[in-house]
């Protein structure tokens, strides 16, 4: 009889044990479905999420990109703004306040021990209202970024000319060599620039140069005669050399772009 009642009492107890477990996974799927069916209801006919700001930041390779800085900035209010940044994923929410919003973003990258700011390509530009919207980023290395003002995602590389040099721009060819990886550490290739053409288009400036350490080679170029020229750091003005290497400085707080400026002479 004993061991009977005891019996009987351990198969209560399981019971009890099988019943609290399985009142506590209705729970837990209750809490879910309520939670996934609010995030459904949030979601809107384009993908974004009602009263945030989402997307997500990838490299050229489509590589997520973790820490990118995200702003929204008020396009009424003056010096209005909104922070967020990327998680591992690459992704970021943040939640969007009344009024009238447009989203940027860059990335801080330590390159050959200078600290550059990259501002990254995005997907739309119009703005938005408190009710979300979608707005995705790519950091290019080149390119012409789609804002109002003239910028790209290189870096210029402003002109001049030594003392006594006068021959025409349109008869120097610059060849720019990359020494080692990019600043995203992607491969660079050999660019060869002449006046006229796409990133030469300012007879004083180089525009939309991707952002590597370079070796640098100017020529004069007239007829099939190639007479090789030399090149200086205007800034230190250490002395012309025939193979130049080449540094972006990292664009201050306000600038336009991370630059170089170069002299070129005989």
């Amino acid at each position: 009889m004993g061991r009977y009642s005891l019996t009987n009492e351990y198969i209560k107890i399981n019971i009890m044990k099988i019943s609290i477990r399985i009142t506590l996974i209705l729970i837990s799927v209750f809490v879910t479905f309520v939670s996934c069916s609010k995030s459904v209801e949030d979601l809107q006919s384009d993908g974004s999420q009602k009263g945030f700001a989402t997307g997500k930041v990838v490299n050229s390779q489509g590589i997520a990109i973790a820490g990118a800085k995200i702003l929204l900035d008020n396009t009424v209010g003056y010096a209005a703004y909104i922070n967020g940044s990327t998680k591992e994923d690459g992704t970021y929410k943040i939640e969007v306040q009344p009024g009238s919003w447009r989203t940027s973003a860059y990335v801080e990258q330590t390159y050959n021990g200078e600290k550059y700011t990259m501002e990254l390509f995005p997907d739309k530009t119009d703005s938005f209202t408190e009710q979300g919207a979608v707005r995705n980023f790519i950091w290019k290395l080149e390119g012409e970024l789609p804002w109002e003002w003239e910028a790209t995602c290189g870096g210029s590389v402003t002109l001049s000319t030594d003392y006594g040099f006068y021959e025409d721009e349109e008869d120097i060819e610059l060849t720019f060599t990359p020494k080692g990886p990019l600043i995203d550490g992607s491969k660079g290739r050999t660019l060869v620039l002449r006046y006229g053409e796409e990133k030469w288009r300012n007879r004083a400036a180089l525009e939309d140069i991707p952002i590597g350490r370079y070796t640098v080679r100017a020529a004069l170029k007239k007829g099939a005669r190639l007479t090789p020229l030399k090149i200086d750091n205007w800034y230190k003005q250490d002395g012309l050399e025939t193979d130049y290497e080449l540094n972006f400085i990292p664009k201050p707080n306000g600038g336009v772009s991370n630059s170089a400026s170069i002299v070129i002479g005989y």
